[in-house]
């Protein structure tokens, strides 16, 4: 498991195996705000240093994401689809569930109430 800091966030990332898949499980901590949105922006391509591009993320605990952290996970997506990857989804709080709704996602992104129900849904 690793790890990458930014002020007030987070992310520890795991490779899990699942069926056949090697998968990246990013789990997101505390929040994505104007004071580190865009050191998160330029910096966020080092979690794909394995080559990984199956991707769950873990939004359990990601308190708060601005604009700039939006256009940071859509900017994930495109790396993950242009790599011929998957994505789900898993943790959304309540005010997360607002967000995500207006991103207006791309329909093969699976959104799940937990990442435990992200890894057993996985196909």
């Amino acid at each position: 498991m690793g790890s990458i800091e930014f002020s007030a966030l987070s992310l520890e990332t795991e490779i899990i195996e699942i069926g056949k898949d090697r998968v990246l499980l990013v789990s997101f901590n505390d929040q994505i705000t104007n004071t580190n949105a865009y050191d998160i922006n330029r910096n966020i391509s080092a979690i794909f240093e394995e080559d990984v591009y199956n991707l769950i993320l873990d939004l359990t605990n990601l308190q708060y994401i601005n604009s700039i952290g939006v256009a940071t996970l859509l900017g994930m997506i495109k790396t993950v689809e242009s790599k011929n990857g998957k994505i789900q989804i898993g943790g959304l709080n309540h005010f997360l569930e607002n967000v995500v709704k207006l991103m207006d996602l791309p329909k093969q992104i699976q959104i799940h109430a937990t990442k435990e129900i992200a890894i057993k849904n996985w196909n």
